[in-house]
């Protein structure tokens, strides 16, 4: 281990258990848990003995909503790459022992050692859970919720046409095949035939369904 490395490691860990957060030290190009503070692993419920034992990809899989780091991978690749003090403030859905439900964190990261070659060797995360009863949570979750619907059905609303996502946006604000058919100026037999190709596509059930797809693609 890099000498200057150790000794700022050795300095982080003089004050970080008394932080009310979760702080992780990753190597940079295997994401390997090289330290992680005392609060960190209470709320996982283990050791960072055996969170190396798991390897980062279970690690992980274990504890994270692994499609949430569409969102913030990108980023943190970029700080890695530039030369700049950057870091990257996102959410994080983390799944903890106590707990089956999704808990929401805020983490930051930002590149906390490199090389004399300026390549970036490790990388340091605070992450901190909001509190359930604060009035962004609600606000959070139903974009985290929204999200997750978005990642979910994409491959089912990219099979919709133009002219399928017209009808959808019309049987979203509670239009009948006749208005439909006046509002897009078909036949109202072609608007029933629109309707059922949209509900087969899109496994609606009712028009909540119909309704909470045109919210989340913008229709309406």
């Amino acid at each position: 281990m890099d000498q200057n490395f150790a000794q700022r490691l050795n300095n982080i860990r003089l004050f970080a258990d008394e932080l009310p957060s979760a702080l992780i030290i990753h190597r940079a190009d295997t994401l390997e848990i090289v330290y992680m503070n005392s609060t960190g692993l209470n709320i996982l419920g283990t050791t960072l003995e055996d969170l190396q034992a798991l390897g980062p990809d279970l690690y992980y899989v274990k504890y994270f909503n692994t499609e949430d780091s569409n969102d913030y991978v990108p980023k943190i690749m970029h700080i890695m790459r530039s030369q700049s003090n950057e870091q990257v403030s996102y959410f994080q859905q983390v799944r903890v022992p106590q707990n089956t439900d999704w808990q929401l964190f805020v983490s930051n990261t930002k590149v906390f050692a490199r090389n004399e070659a300026g390549e970036t060797t490790h990388l340091i995360t605070t992450a901190g859970l909001i509190d359930p009863v604060h009035h962004i949570t609600s606000k959070v979750n139903r974009v985290m919720e929204e999200i997750n619907f978005l990642r979910n059905n994409n491959p089912l609303f990219l099979t919709l046409t133009k002219r399928e996502k017209e009808v959808l946006k019309c049987m979203a604000v509670g239009n009948n095949s006749g208005e439909i058919a006046e509002a897009l100026f078909i036949s109202p037999a072609t608007a029933d035939t629109h309707r059922r190709n949209i509900r087969s596509k899109l496994n609606l059930k009712n028009n909540y369904d119909a309704v909470k797809f045109a919210q989340a693609y913008n229709l309406v």
